[in-house]
């Protein structure tokens, strides 16, 4: 008697279900412990991301304590406001630039544990301030401190991700920054000025206690010639899984990190080896080579219109800058309404990433900002004292969504394509470079911004960033590649001219 084909294909099908759905749970079990231990790391790191954002809140707190308040033994006039609030940004690129050759020669790790103790010291020095210098002395001292960090933070967070993930661990590491000046402004909010530079003087203590149990970075590492203690890092960081389980990873970073230096200085490499090699002196002369500085361009040009579009030059007089657009509501409120604003935009950010891109979502958010920002400059100029009720709220909403979108993307998109985009040789440099650069980019706008007010009025500001961020979008559109899914190589690829230029701007299947 003959078989049913259509039996036999069915019982055929059925086997080999039996036999791979094992194996199917066992893949998706080892993914999710992965993706569990990279994003318990990230929260572990987040710690420091907080209170670089408690840092970057406090002159914005301060100012609204002690700007013109008679009632403060220890107040500030204009100038001296304007001084207080920019000196972060004139002392953070020289630590920043500082950062790269730190995190090189201790790692990641290390140089992440070793700002928290002088950054402890700032806030009591802050506590017990007397007079307008010694705010000067420790708000100079958090700058210090904060910009030591940049390169091992960002470097950490391209270093640890699978690429399929790295999108999202970078959105939740900068949200926890975003998340510090919410605490902030909410102690503000509460509290006396002097309370809450106490409360979170306290903050850096539990974050050394915390960084303290995170593992190195597997490709430093691999870098130092340290592959077992690169081995162990990467099996915490792939869910405290056996050597075994990780040993293709392993020998793929560890072939990546080879040819990455033995293409830089063939000549330092003896037999593929990484042992006593320079590695600094390879990360300077990297940074004169193409592939360094290609990217290193890019990551300039999105600064200066993430920062723009990020209204950061606003930031330290938002509270008065309320007042002018005519809130009808308390501005602290709307200080506290716009961070949580901003944290529903990094939420957007990481549910529509894998599907959207990065690209997609900047070019998307960056339109919704520059309409706005155009919206409010309208009404400034011809609407009020006139406006109906409706219309009164107007300029809030505008200063909401504003917020909400760059919480989408442009707090996010500059900093996601550091941690990404410089080969392994020159990263820790090129990434202390553009934290250097975007501090200059935000002290220029910050200390530039009250002049330029007075010249052209609030509204001719915001048509001029709602401008500059217009552009932004046609380079975004033209110019940057799109990094979600891809592997760090990939991406290297991008800025050299051997490269797929249809699949630059498509979204990475990499899993």
């Amino acid at each position: 008697m003959c078989s049913n084909p259509d039996m036999t294909s069915s019982s055929s099908m059925q086997n080999d279900t039996a036999e791979t759905h094992p194996q199917m749970h066992a893949r998706h079990k080892m993914f999710s412990r992965s993706a569990f231990a990279q994003i318990l790391a990230i929260l572990m790191q987040n710690c420091l991301l907080i209170e670089v954002g408690l840092d970057t809140a406090m002159p914005t707190m301060v100012i609204g304590a002690l700007h013109k308040n008679p009632s403060e033994t220890l107040n500030m006039n204009d100038d001296e406001a304007s001084w207080f609030v920019s000196i972060p940004a004139i002392f953070y690129p020289l630590s920043s630039l500082t950062s790269g050759y730190v995190q090189e020669l201790l790692g990641r790790k290390k140089a992440m544990l070793l700002v928290t103790i002088p950054t402890f010291a700032a806030w009591m020095i802050l506590y017990f301030a007397q007079s307008i210098y010694t705010l000067y002395a420790a708000s100079t001292l958090m700058a210090l401190c904060n910009g030591l960090t940049e390169a091992a933070i960002h470097s950490y967070v391209g270093e640890i991700g699978e690429p399929h993930l790295r999108g999202t661990l970078s959105t939740i590491s900068i949200s926890a920054m975003l998340f510090g000046g919410l605490l902030m402004f909410v102690l503000g909010y509460f509290f006396d000025w002097r309370t809450v530079i106490l409360i979170c003087g306290a903050y850096p203590i539990i974050t050394f206690m915390v960084i303290s149990q995170l593992p190195e970075s597997p490709t430093w590492l691999i870098v130092k010639n340290r592959k077992e203690d690169a081995k162990r890092a990467l099996c915490w960081l792939r869910g405290w899984v056996k050597p075994e389980e990780v040993e293709q990873e392993f020998q793929a970073h560890l072939s990546h990190a080879e040819r990455s230096v033995s293409s830089s200085l063939e000549k330092l490499v003896s037999n593929g080896s990484l042992e006593n090699l320079d590695y600094i002196k390879i990360q300077f002369t990297e940074m004169a080579k193409e592939r360094v500085l290609r990217p290193l361009r890019m990551i300039c040009i999105m600064f200066i219109i993430c920062i723009t579009a990020y209204c950061w030059a606003i930031r330290p007089y938002q509270i008065g800058e309320l007042k002018k657009m005519g809130s009808p509501v308390d501005p602290k409120l709307v200080l506290i309404g716009a961070q949580v604003f901003i944290f529903v935009g990094l939420m957007m950010n990481v549910l529509f990433l894998r599907r959207f891109g990065k690209r997609r979502i900047a070019i998307f958010s960056c339109s919704i900002i520059a309409f706005c920002m155009f919206g409010i400059g309208f009404h400034h100029a011809n609407l009020k004292g006139r406006e109906t009720t409706f219309l009164a709220w107007l300029p809030v909403i505008l200063w909401l969504t504003i917020n909400c979108f760059a919480g989408f993307s442009a707090a996010l998109l500059a900093w996601q394509l550091v941690s990404e985009v410089f080969p392994i040789v020159g990263r820790g440099l090129a990434s202390g470079v553009s934290a250097a650069w975007s501090s200059i980019v935000v002290f220029v706008m910050i200390k530039s911004y009250l002049y330029i007010e007075v010249w052209i009025g609030l509204s001719g500001v915001m048509y001029m960033y709602g401008t500059i961020t217009a552009l932004g979008v046609l380079y975004l559109y033209f110019y940057v590649p799109e990094t979600e899914g891809k592997t760090l190589e990939q991406i290297e690829s991008y800025f050299t001219d051997n490269h797929d230029p249809e699949e630059k701007f498509s979204i990475g299947k990499s899993k």
